[in-house]
């Protein structure tokens, strides 16, 4: 009875993925025939070539360098207090109590 269970969910799985797959194709061809008609590209061409655009326009700092070699960072290290964690207080602000 359990492969039975697991044939039946794996048949239900199978056919909601062939129906993803089915509906998708249906709207790239409606989507193909009215760029054909109308002669406008769909909006999702349009999008993915304006990130284009703006991936060759971005300055230098913004664009993926790869992996560093050899940078060395440098952090302060701080002593952490034993117990449990909580916020700093008002008067440790500078500020009265309220």
């Amino acid at each position: 009875m359990k492969w039975f269970l697991r044939l039946w969910l794996l048949a239900m799985g199978l056919a909601f993925l062939l129906g993803l797959v089915v509906i998708g194709l249906i709207l790239f061809v409606v989507s193909l025939l009215k760029w054909a008609v109308t002669g406008r590209r769909p909006n999702i061409i349009l999008a993915v070539s304006s990130y284009q655009r703006w991936a060759r326009k971005a300055p230098l700092w913004a664009q993926h360098r790869g992996p560093a070699e050899g940078e060395i960072i440098d952090a302060e290290a701080k002593v952490v207090q034993e117990g449990p964690p909580s916020l700093p207080s008002n008067h440790a602000k500078g500020r009265g109590p309220d």
